[in-house]
């Protein structure tokens, strides 16, 4: 039987390849064809959806490129069209869902570029995508439930669900048993395809970036876009494969191979590991790999270094950056080595493991920089060998165990050296580097506009704003930091070591900008401020408030912008902690609201918050920081603002943290509960509160 279906998916591959050769040679006239179906299907002529959902991306293409070519007016013409076409679809019934959410996704996104460059975008409709099972029943379908378990409300325009996510349970008719949660698809990313596209793309497009394509994780592959989840034989990658023009070089895809990649897709190219940033080759190594080889790791925390040992903060981050980073990078590493984070570097590469903890000479990276023992060129390439000195500090470290002694693994690379150096040099010094790179990060978000630079005690205000409104900021900034070091500080010393950078932007696209480059991500809508940490910058971003007349002064602009101030200024000193965004976030916004109670700002805050619990989503969700950005600050400031009756609680938790404990111990020691089961209580308390009017 083996044998039989290995030679029918054989013949329908080369059907398939002669009917397109036929095809390409022949005039253009309408004909029906046999698709290429794989084992398991029907055969049967291609659905019409399946055209049409190519057409769609196709007319999606062509507003992308048109945004590109500066003619946004045609761009929001075109995606006008892709988008009825996508209700229309969506009303049969009859194309794949998977694949309509795609498209459903990437018009919205596209809407949102195109109302970045002012074009008129009333045209393009993005009406919730329902279920056609649902649609077809005439079933009611359960409204998604939040944390508490009660209904969301009714209403609220959402995206549809992503590919693989759980989709909302139907009419008794139609449901399924649920899956077990933690339980693996059938045919998982990590065992099945990663060793599929290893071995058929590794050398091409996961360790080069041949064609100017690369794929070195599953994250890297989907934002491709040559998959379309649920739509196998419409994606490129299977198309490439059945047209024979990939891979190059003489190999092929076995039908068996093909048939794996199609069910996946067609299942929604679901993820099954831990981390979808994670290198496909290293997932096709572990894969492949006999069970006695791949060992049990453990997770890997910022310990107390004993006296005389190596920080890898303050002593080998800044080597690696300033000598590696370069060309081991996120998006397109040589080897598929990254070195952004210490995460990265400990999965190694194409070539293994980069470290061998407590054997400095057999690790690969001290082979590499010695040039000693090894394939291929000494490194860093293309620059003077590191002295020996530097080498040897390199090996120290990965001899006392390769440990980390600050943040966490995931953090930056930058971010950690800039740790390192706010632990080893004293405030004023400090101040003088985050300032200086505080002026760098404005000139890479925004080359072609200098700022205005007012440096205020331990605040430096940057901005494009005018010469009166860069004052008045200066001078809200420097009043909210001088509380926050009262109220959070005792008064003793700074909000944090080395001052704050404030960024104040003119208009949103300028804020928008600042966002692509710190976050390589677009700005989320209706977010008008934000607050973190990149490399050595502390900074609060923000676009004042203007006061809004017909609100009868109760939405006051100085208090509006003090409210920003002491939200994001809070929120980046507590970042630069190391502690959890989620805390972060809602422990600024908690402070802002005790500073200015009674600001138009904070009113709507208080207002919307029983509908962004609704959005909020799993307890899971809050604390992972996944979901509507809007509603989680929200919601963030709504809890802990509960538990947190005063600043000083705030000031106990902070005076831990500076004195070494760790975030989760010094949380308890304050608050005096997990913060998950003080979470899910607070969300039982507001949903019996019920709406408020």
């Amino acid at each position: 039987m083996r044998h039989f279906t290995h030679g029918l998916l054989t013949m329908r591959l080369l059907t398939m390849r002669l009917v397109t050769t036929f095809l390409v040679a022949m005039p253009v006239v309408a004909i029906s064809v046999v698709a290429f179906v794989p084992v398991g299907r029907a055969i049967a002529e291609p659905a019409a959806s399946e055209g049409s959902l190519k057409e769609i991306r196709e007319t999606l293409d062509d507003a992308k490129q048109l945004i590109e070519d500066g003619k946004p007016g045609k761009a929001a013409a075109r995606a006008a069209e892709a988008s009825k076409a996508i209700e229309a679809l969506a009303a049969e019934g009859t194309a794949p869902m998977a694949g309509l959410r795609s498209l459903w996704e990437r018009c919205r996104s596209l809407r949102n570029d195109l109302e970045l460059e002012g074009a008129d975008v009333s045209g393009i409709s993005l009406t919730p995508l329902k279920s056609a099972n649902a649609k077809a029943s005439g079933a009611k379908t359960a409204a998604p439930k939040t944390a508490a378990g009660k209904p969301a409300g009714k209403g609220m325009e959402t995206a549809p669900p992503a590919a693989g996510a759980a989709k909302p349970a139907a009419a008794k008719a139609t449901a399924k048993p649920a899956a077990k949660p933690g339980a693996k698809p059938a045919l998982t990313f990590t065992a099945q395809v990663a060793p599929i596209l290893s071995r058929h793309c590794g050398g091409c497009h996961i360790a080069g970036r041949k064609g100017g394509f690369q794929m070195v994780s599953y994250a890297g592959l989907m934002k491709t876009g040559v998959v379309q989840p649920g739509a196998g034989e419409s994606s490129r990658l299977v198309e490439v494969i059945l047209s024979g023009d990939m891979p190059r070089g003489g190999g092929k895809v076995s039908p068996e191979d093909l048939g794996v990649l199609l069910k996946w897709i067609d299942a929604g190219a679901p993820f099954d590991g831990p981390d979808p940033t994670a290198p496909i080759d290293g997932l096709a190594r572990q894969a492949t790999a006999p069970p006695s080889a791949v060992a049990p790791t453990k997770p890997i925390v910022a310990v107390k270094l004993n006296p005389g040992e190596v920080s890898f903060a303050a002593d080998v981050a800044p080597v690696l950056i300033a000598q590696c980073v370069g060309c081991h990078d996120a998006m397109q590493p040589e080897a598929n080595l990254s070195m952004v984070t210490l995460e990265r570097l400990l999965r190694g590469g194409r070539g293994g493991s980069a470290l061998v903890s407590g054997k400095g000479a057999e690790s690969l990276l001290i082979k590499k920089i010695k040039g000693a023992g090894i394939e291929g060129q000494r490194m860093p390439l293309g620059k003077p060998p590191l002295a020996d000195e530097v080498i040897a500090t390199i090996q120290k470290w990965i001899d006392q165990g390769a440990k980390l002694d600050l943040l966490t693994p995931q953090t930056e690379m930058e971010t950690l050296a800039a740790a390192g150096r706010s632990q080893k040099l004293p405030h004023e010094d400090l101040k003088k580097v985050r300032f200086r790179a505080g002026g760098s990060l404005w000139a890479r978000a925004i080359p072609d506009d200098k700022a205005v630079a007012i440096e205020r005690g331990d605040v430096l205000v940057s901005g494009n704003l005018s010469a009166a409104k860069m004052e008045d900021l200066a001078d809200a900034a420097e009043a909210v930091a001088d509380r926050l070091q009262e109220e959070i500080m005792g008064g003793k010393s700074p909000i944090i070591k080395g001052g704050v950078v404030v960024y104040g932007f003119a208009k949103g696209y300028d804020l928008s900008s600042f966002w692509q480059t710190v976050f390589s991500d677009d700005r989320p809508k209706g977010v008008t401020a934000g607050g973190g940490v990149l490399g050595d910058v502390v900074y609060a971003a923000v676009i004042p408030p203007t006061t809004d007349k017909s609100s009868g002064g109760k939405n006051d602009a100085e208090a509006n912008t003090r409210v920003l101030l002491a939200e994001q200024m809070t929120t980046a000193a507590l970042l630069g902690r190391g502690v959890p965004a989620w805390f972060a976030k809602g422990a600024g916004r908690a402070v802002a609201m005790k500073f200015e109670p009674k600001a138009g700002l904070v009113e709507t805050w208080r207002r919307d918050l029983p509908a962004a619990v609704q959005r909020c989503g799993s307890p899971a969700d809050f604390f992972s920081a996944h979901g509507d950005s809007v509603a989680m600050a929200t919601v963030g400031g709504g809890f802990i603002g509960a538990i947190m009756p005063s600043v000083s609680r705030l000031e106990a938790l902070v005076g831990q943290l500076d004195a070494g404990t760790p975030f989760d111990q010094a949380f308890i020691n304050v608050f005096r509960s997990p913060p998950q089961q003080l979470f899910e209580a607070w969300v039982a308390q507001q949903a019996a509160r019920g709406p408020r009017r």
